[in-house]
C-alpha cells in the first residue's frame, strides 16, 4: 500500500492531466457525485475512499489466485483478512451507489430525469467495461489458438458482454473467464438492475399514495434468493435518508486533523468488529456496522486526512479501471511468472513481491485507461 500511494502521489503530482483533476474540489471524479453544493465535501471523501476499496478487491483476488495455482479451482479465498477485504469493499461500493442515487431521487422528489440518468450511466460504465471485455475475449482466443469450437456459442457469449454486465458473462466458447478477470463483473449485474428500477422505486418519494409502494418493494427484497446483496442497497437508501434529514453533524465534519481526530478511530473499530464477529462477509450485522462507518465518511471524516490526499483522490479517480483491470493483469503477470517459477512453489515474500509488481502495473495501466478510455466520454455533455 505504501508503494502504491507513493506511485499515486507522483503520478497525480507530475501529470498535468491528473494534477488538474485532483486539485479541483468538485465533482470531477464522478459526474453525478455532487447532489448539491452542501454535499461536495462529503462526496470528496467518497471519491478518496473508492480507490482503497478497489485495492481491497485486488488483494483478495491476489490471494485467491495463489490458491487457484495450487488447486486449479477458482474459489474466493477463505483467508479471513482478505475475504473481508474484498467483501467489505463490495458492500461499501453498493451502499455508495444507492446513497448517491437515492440522494438525487430525494432532491428531485422522485421525479428523476430518466434520460439523463441512463445516458450518464452508459457513458460512465460502458466504455471501460467493453474495453476490458475485449481484452478478456482476446485472451480466450489466444488460449484457443484463435480456434472457435462453436460459432453459435461464441457469438452468444460475446453478445452477453453487450448487456454491460446486466447478464454476467462467465465463459467464452467453453473457456471460463472467471480466472481471467477474477469474476468481478457480477457486481455490475446488481448495479444495473438498481439503476433500471430507480425511476420506479423513487416514485415513493412523491408522497401521497405513492408511499404505499414502499411496503411491497421492501417486502419483495427480503423474499428474493439473493436478498443478502439487495439489502445492501436498502442500507444505502437509509444513509441518504439520514443525511437528508440531518445534513450536517459538526463533531464529524473536519475530523481527521487536530479537531476531533478521534472520530477517525471509529471506522477502524467498526471494521475490527466485523472481522472478529464473523468469518465471512455479508450479514445484517455487518451491513449495520458498515452503514455507520460509511456515514462517518459521508459526513466528512477524512480518516486522519488520508482520504483528502492527492494520492487518494487519484486512486479514487481511476478506481473503476482498477476494478475492471486488476483481475486481467493478475492473470497475465502470474501466468508469465508461472512459466519461470511455479507460483505454488513461491515463498510468501516472493509471491507478495510479485503482487506488488502487479498492483503497480494495474495502477499504471488504469492511469492510461481512465485518461483515454473513460474520461473522453465523461467530459462530453
Amino acid at each position: 500500500m505504501a508503494c502504491i500511494l507513493v506511485l499515486a502521489h507522483v503520478i497525480a503530482k507530475k501529470s498535468s492531466f491528473y494534477n488538474s483533476l485532483t486539485s479541483k474540489k468538485h465533482d470531477t471524479f464522478e459526474p453525478e457525485s455532487v447532489v448539491n453544493s452542501k454535499l461536495k465535501n462529503r462526496h470528496e471523501m467518497l471519491d478518496g475512499l473508492r480507490g482503497f476499496l478497489a485495492l481491497g478487491v485486488l488483494f483478495q483476488h491476489a490471494v485467491t489466485n495463489f490458491a487457484y495455482f495450487n488447486t486449479g479451482i477458482w474459489k474466493i479465498t477463505d483467508v479471513r483478512f482478505y475475504r473481508h477485504a474484498g467483501g467489505e469493499a463490495v458492500i461499501l461500493f453498493f451502499m455508495i451507489t444507492s446513497f448517491l442515487y437515492w440522494s438525487k431521487a430525494i432532491t428531485s422528489k422522485g421525479f428523476l430525469d430518466t434520460k439523463s440518468l441512463y445516458k450518464n450511466r452508459f457513458k460512465r460504465l460502458a466504455p471501460m467495461y467493453l474495453f476490458s471485455a475485449t481484452i478478456v475475449t482476446l485472451s480466450v482466443l489466444v488460449q484457443n489458438n484463435f480456434h472457435i469450437y462453436s460459432v453459435i456459442t461464441f457469438i452468444k457469449d460475446v453478445a452477453s458482454w453487450l448487456t454491460l454486465g446486466l447478464i454476467t458473462t462467465t465463459s467464452i466458447d467453453g473457456i471460463s473467464v472467471i480466472p481471467i478477470n477474477a469474476g468481478i463483473h457480477w457486481t455490475l449485474h446488481y448495479e444495473w438492475i438498481f439503476y433500471l428500477l430507480l425511476p420506479f422505486t423513487a416514485m415513493v418519494l412523491r408522497g401521497g399514495y405513492y408511499r404505499l409502494f414502499a411496503i411491497p418493494l421492501v417486502s419483495l427484497v427480503f423474499m428474493l434468493n439473493d436478498r443478502g446483496y439487495w439489502v445492501i442497497f436498502l442500507f444505502g437508501i437509509v444513509a441518504a435518508s439520514i443525511v437528508h434529514k440531518w445534513p450536517k453533524i459538526d463533531w464529524i465534519y473536519g475530523s481527521g486533523t487536530s479537531k476531533n481526530w478521534w472520530v477517525s478511530l471509529i471506522p477502524i473499530i467498526g471494521l475490527l468488529m466485523i472481522y472478529e464477529i464473523q468469518y465471512k462477509p455479508y450479514s445484517m450485522l455487518q451491513y449495520v456496522i458498515s452503514l455507520c462507518v460509511l456515514l462517518l465518511f459521508i459526513y466528512g471524516n477524512s480518516f486522519f486526512g488520508l482520504l483528502k490526499t492527492r494520492a487518494a483522490l487519484f486512486l479514487g479517480t481511476i478506481s473503476y479501471s482498477v476494478y475492471l483491470m486488476h483481475g486481467i493483469i493478475l492473470f497475465v503477470v502470474l501466468h508469465l511468472a508461472n512459466t519461470i517459477i511455479p507460483i505454488k512453489d513461491l515463498a510468501a515474500i516472493h509471491f507478495w513481491a510479485l503482487i506488488l509488481i502487479t498492483a503497480l502495473v494495474t495502477v499504471l495501466s488504469s492511469t492510461i485507461t481512465y485518461k483515454y478510455v473513460e474520461h473522453p466520454f465523461l467530459k462530453k455533455k
